[in-house]
């Protein structure tokens, strides 16, 4: 398990990588964002996106399961305190590729405890090497008692 302390500022890594197929954007829409231009192709092909794109939440949700599994799932986190930004650069489609990665961006420790430090990290979704999302968050990382 990895604590607060064996954090270090600027770590990055890929965390791997998911093919999104049009029957799979339109199942995640269908049940968590039934939006036209995610769950009607020919709707789709009239809205300003010119065809079917992935809910922005499918992205994330992708991009979630893959640094779980890469990194998270190895560090002391407590949860996180908000999400700083969400920001989608490009539309995500069916058959593209997304590309997790993520980034260490500051450790800060409160003073009040000694228990946690707090963590930014960002996470992003790259399609042909191009980052179709990112997020900043803050995580609550526990500290190793000596």
């Amino acid at each position: 398990m990895r604590y607060f302390q064996n954090l270090s500022v600027g770590e990055s890594d890929t965390f791997g990588e998911r093919a999104l197929t049009e029957a799979e954007i339109v199942a995640f829409a269908e049940q968590w964002d039934p939006q036209r231009f995610h769950v009607d192709a020919e709707a789709a092909a009239d809205s300003v996106h010119g065809g079917l794109i992935a809910s922005g939440l499918h992205t994330i949700a992708v991009a979630m399961r893959h640094w779980v599994d890469g990194w998270l799932s190895d560090v002391a986190n407590r949860g996180a305190r908000y999400i700083q930004r969400v920001e989608f650069h490009r539309p995500v489609r069916p058959g593209d590729t997304l590309v997790v990665k993520g980034e260490l961006l500051e450790k800060t420790v409160p003073d009040h405890t000694d228990d946690h430090g707090y963590a930014d990290y960002k996470l992003s979704a790259h399609v042909d090497d191009e980052p179709a999302m990112t997020m900043v968050t803050d995580l609550v990382v526990r500290q190793r008692g000596d």
